[in-house]
């Protein structure tokens, strides 16, 4: 007699998390982990689709501020829950961005703390004083302050996972982590994006110009400054046309290129999954990333995997 298989263990997400096309590792990880039959309890909150870290530089100080104090409290919140309801054979997963709910788990003993796994694609610290540049001119202290307190936080977490090994080896260093701890896995993606019979690029003809696409957040390292300004030297090029879906913290300054040019479709509203797609498949040549150096020389951006997945050519950086 062959011996039934042990259950399944149960995975328990905590943290209030990010989701939508924006951030779409978490959510697909845990629905295909679902579909497997795994069981999940879910101890956090996820944010709205179209939350993004970037919009608080909109806001006025004190909204943001108030934001932020809500997503402080609401980590709060779901590690009260965590503790209430975790059982020592649980897998702990904490989506992007952890930081808050690993920084408080970290003040509790080793021998209470729940061993976790956490996304840390992006670093907090990195997105605001490297990679998106969104802490502009605030003080040296602070950036300081805010490496020291991610770094204990991802001190706290298990496992981190990242999506490649060059990511890895950065977050390591950066934070003073142990590298084992670290695991580069590809990002999960969405089935609906997963065209089955990719259409081959059209072969231009005098009547139907080269539709060339980008779509991601404005920010700099998406190199969108860069881009905008070598699709206004194409103003005059009739031979191509330009899809441009997205808008972010850089859009101003790329507005000068892309407005009012003639050979430009610029949609900056937030896109379902579905009208995404539609746009990846009507589309000959997408776009990557142009940010440089640091980390748009360590990541693999999501948008990628989808272009690839629809059989796209890709033009993007040289420097990988």
């Amino acid at each position: 007699m062959i011996a039934p298989l042990p259950p399944a263990r149960r995975i328990v997400v905590a943290g209030v998390s990010l989701r939508g096309s924006g951030y779409p590792n978490a959510w697909n990880t845990l629905r295909i982990l679902s579909e497997q039959g795994i069981p999940i309890l879910e101890c956090g909150k996820w944010l709205p689709e179209d939350f993004h870290l970037w919009k608080l530089t909109r806001m006025p100080r004190w909204r943001a501020a108030f934001a932020m104090m809500r997503l402080v409290s609401g980590n709060a919140i779901s590690a009260v829950r965590l503790l209430m309801h975790f059982r020592r054979d649980d897998i702990v997963y904490v989506p992007y961005p952890g930081i808050f709910i690993l920084w408080i788990l970290s003040w509790l003993p080793r021998r209470w703390r729940p061993s976790c796994a956490c996304d840390a694609y992006i670093t907090v610290w990195d997105t605001l004083y490297q990679d998106r540049e969104i802490g502009g001119k605030i003080t040296n202290k602070a950036s300081k302050l805010l490496l020291r307190i991610e770094s204990r936080a991802l001190r706290a977490a298990t496992r981190i996972v990242v999506d490649t090994a060059a990511n890895a080896d950065h977050i390591a260093a950066t934070f003073g982590l142990d590298r084992h701890r670290i695991y580069a896995l590809p990002l999960a993606t969405d089935d609906a994006l997963v065209i089955s019979q990719p259409r081959p690029a059209r072969t231009r003809t005098k009547d139907q110009p080269i539709r060339v696409l980008f779509f991601g957040t404005f920010v700099p390292l998406q190199g969108t400054m860069k881009i905008a300004q070598a699709i206004d030297l194409l103003r005059d090029r009739t031979d191509f046309e330009f899809i441009v879906l997205g808008d972010g913290q850089s859009a101003a300054a790329a507005e000068p290129y892309l407005l009012n040019h003639p050979g430009v479709t610029w949609l900056r509203d937030w896109l379902s999954i579905d009208e995404l797609r539609r746009q990846v498949i009507e589309s000959d040549i997408c776009l990557g990333i142009f940010g440089g150096e640091g980390k748009a020389s360590r990541v693999l951006p999501f948008k990628l995997y989808i272009a690839l997945a629809a059989g796209k050519p890709i033009v993007t950086q040289q420097s990988y």
